[in-house]
């Protein structure tokens, strides 16, 4: 059934979910703070991955031989500062990240995948064309009343301009309803063959969410 875990600000990457748990079977999610003039490099295996930039800024480099993209990722102060910068890593593709003087703290997106596709560094607001990603990523500012439903598997990471925040939501499979409140920095699982309904929230929310493609 639908879960939530709460995420607690820490230098370097950490794994939040992955397949198996908190009823995920496809998705994994995690967030990469890095400080100041510092480094982080990875490999996307057999993976394809997001990166969204969530604040700060970072120098991205991504990929080897032909399928490159070099460029800045990350271009506002916080959640709550316009839209997110987004990069997509093919599987089997090097990246490395350089921070700037403000850090960057990245949500980092894995779903299996072995499509060719291109390595991609987009700005504030640009998109992918459909298809040429399995994952699907958006996100959502609102506040008390606004209407959020989501059907299918999913990840949702939260987050309030008032830490104190909490937003309640009615998760239901067929005619079972569970009701799973969620705080400041919470990241929320939606289960395959479920649906998710945003009732209450006391406080002007930030929203990431993911699923497959």
């Amino acid at each position: 059934m639908s879960a939530s875990k709460n995420y607690i600000p820490t230098d370097g990457y950490t794994e939040i979910v992955k397949p198996g748990e908190m009823g995920i079977t496809e998705l994994h999610f995690g967030i990469l703070s890095i400080t100041p003039d510092a480094t982080f490099f990875d490999h996307s295996d057999e993976t394809e991955v997001a990166l969204i930039a969530l604040e700060g800024s970072c120098t991205l480099l991504v990929g080897h031989n032909g399928n490159k993209a070099y460029g800045t990722l990350g271009e506002r102060r916080d959640v709550f500062q316009g839209e997110a910068c987004i990069a997509y890593v093919p599987h089997h593709t090097t990246y490395e990240i350089l921070t700037h003087e403000t850090g960057v703290e990245i949500a980092v997106c894995r779903i299996q995948s072995h499509s060719e596709s291109a390595a991609v560094i987009l700005r504030e607001g640009e998109t992918i064309a459909e298809g040429e990603t399995r994952l699907r990523i958006w996100e959502n500012l609102y506040s008390n009343g606004s209407d959020v439903r989501v059907n299918g598997e999913a990840i949702c990471f939260q987050r309030f301009r008032d830490t104190d925040g909490v937003a309640v939501y009615d998760v239901t499979r067929t005619t079972e309803t569970v009701r799973v409140q969620v705080s400041h920095n919470d990241v929320f699982t939606v289960p395959e063959q479920h649906n998710a309904v945003l009732l209450t929230s006391g406080s002007s929310g930030y929203q990431l969410w993911i699923q497959p493609n």
